[in-house]
């Protein structure tokens, strides 16, 4: 050992004992060997007793909180460590201070109170020795006299090196004690996930770069009867269909290339040798090199759902010709009994109305019967009529209908555009009409028809069809209000319905 600055291994003077260069050995050795913090502490306390002359010490360390605190010491009593807890001469952001020894506590301008409450535990002379770690002080040790103390500078030489050893050791021990914790969660982690993945209610699996599985939870390995022994030799491509062989290895390749994430859909040969549809989510795993690790993803089987979408398709498709025809049919019987008849504007008027259900029919069939976006719905009602195409101006933000409210604002909507060819700002030259709409509050959907540059309007002595089908009708389908404003200037409708589609 290198002996510190100061100290000889000469055989005069008490530099030199043999004492104290024995009891710095006998502590280098046993921190060495410590295999706890309290072990540390100890081999401390027996160095800093035998070497610096007191028969009493203490070691201190800032808490989380920042306060000292006692952890552990020889020869105090209950009420003295209580008393004293706090009182220290450093912060814990001090770099490197120097030790601090007081010959006689009575002779120093502490508070009254604290130099009793060492005066009655019969301590004249203290010593304050700095623990450090990288420089920064992290406590002390303390050094008890029952007589005045004037420690010689060799003392504190001593003092000093068992300090640097001491705040040395409970660093690394402190080091050791946080690889340990983390040892222990990333331990309790793994086991968790484990655990998560070998119940999960859907197939977890993980492949090195060259495709070979690494890990293949419960259900996976139920799924293609796999051996948790044999998952390094199983060969998972193996058992994708014939059909699904380049699309799923285009995609997973894409998504090593991409970097990302990736959703496709495959069928495979299970343990009993059936084809299931797997929707697998797979992503990309790199090292921190940029190493390409492998793919770690999640198979789910949804062979059901999509039978169940394929009847689903067929049921809709065989309902959409029935009602078509239907529509068809009607129309067929309304022209055959009222052919070579004279022009009848009420036949003229059901005739449309059974035009527009047909429209909204047709676009509700494009999308399965799920919901239809208000300004396709609004365009496709409103521009068949050449009148109408250039001077209807449609305006809002993106708004999904679901079915029952998408027929009834379409017929709505032919009805005012009707009305407007007929009486309003459409049966006139430089007539035009605004169709806009906006989210309000609750799910509340507010569409604003407006009629400008047409004739002075005449509110109707009565109310006809068109007018109570909105006021009345369309109000109960979409679970709100309809209002027709006769003004002068223009005819306005304003329709408040319930939304519940996503917008």
């Amino acid at each position: 050992m290198t002996l510190p600055e100061g100290l000889s291994a000469g055989t005069s003077g008490s530099v030199a004992d043999g004492r104290e260069l024995r009891a710095l050995y006998d502590f280098t050795d046993a921190i060495y060997r410590a295999r706890s913090v309290d072990e540390i502490y100890s081999a401390a306390l027996d160095a800093i007793t035998r070497t610096l002359g007191c028969d009493r010490a203490s070691i201190l360390l800032f808490d989380p909180a920042g306060v000292m605190t006692f952890v552990a010491w020889r020869g105090l009593s209950d009420r003295y460590r209580r008393m004293l807890a706090g009182h220290t001469p450093w912060r814990s952001d001090d770099i490197d201070p120097s030790p601090i020894f007081v010959a006689d506590i009575r002779e120093t301008d502490e508070p009254t109170w604290i130099k009793d409450e060492i005066t009655a535990e019969g301590i004249v002379g203290l010593g304050f020795i700095p623990l450090t770690l990288e420089g920064r002080v992290m406590g002390k040790f303390m050094t008890y006299y029952r007589q005045r103390q004037d420690v010689e500078p060799h003392l504190t030489t001593l003092a000093v090196t068992i300090a640097r050893q001491l705040g040395f050791s409970i660093g690394r021990a402190r080091a050791e004690a946080s690889r340990e914790a983390a040892l222990a969660d990333l331990r309790l982690s793994e086991e968790r996930f484990r655990l998560m993945s070998e119940q999960a209610p859907v197939m977890i699996w993980m492949s090195d770069p060259n495709g070979h599985c690494q890990h293949l939870n419960r259900m996976a390995r139920e799924f293609w009867g796999v051996e948790e022994g044999a998952i390094g030799a199983f060969d998972w491509s193996s058992t994708i269909h014939p059909d699904d062989v380049e699309a799923v290895g285009t995609q997973m390749g894409q998504a090593v290339v991409a970097r990302q994430p990736v959703v496709l859909r495959g069928r495979y040969a299970n343990v009993e040798g059936d084809w299931r549809t797997l929707q697998t989510e797979a992503r990309p795993r790199f090292g921190g090199d940029g190493t390409f690790l492998g793919m770690i993803g999640v198979n789910v089987d949804v062979t059901e759902q999509e039978d169940m979408a394929r009847q689903r398709e067929l049921m809709l498709g065989e309902l959409n010709h029935r009602v078509k025809n239907t529509l068809a049919v009607v129309q067929a019987i309304a022209h055959q009994t009222f052919k070579g008849a004279t022009p009848n504007p009420q036949v003229a008027a059901f005739a449309g109305r059974l035009g527009v259900l047909a429209k909204a029919h047709n676009m509700l069939s494009r999308v399965q019967w799920e919901c239809t976006p208000l300004d396709q719905l609004t365009l496709e009602v409103l521009s068949g009529n050449p009148t109408a195409r250039n001077r209807v101006f449609v305006r809002g933000p993106a708004v999904m209908l679901q079915p029952k409210q998408a027929l009834a604002i379409a017929l709505a909507l032919h009805e005012l555009q009707t009305n407007a060819l007929k009486y309003g700002a459409l049966s006139v030259e430089g007539g035009t009409v605004s169709v806009t709409w906006q989210n309000a509050e609750a799910k509340r959907l507010e569409i604003v028809w407006r009629e400008s540059g047409g004739p002075d309007v005449q509110a109707p002595a009565h109310r006809g069809f068109g007018t109570m089908m909105i006021e009345q009708g369309l109000a109960a389908d979409l679970d709100g209000t309809a209002t027709i404003d006769f003004r002068p200037e223009g005819l306005v409708c304003r329709i408040d319905a319930f939304c519940g589609a996503a917008s």
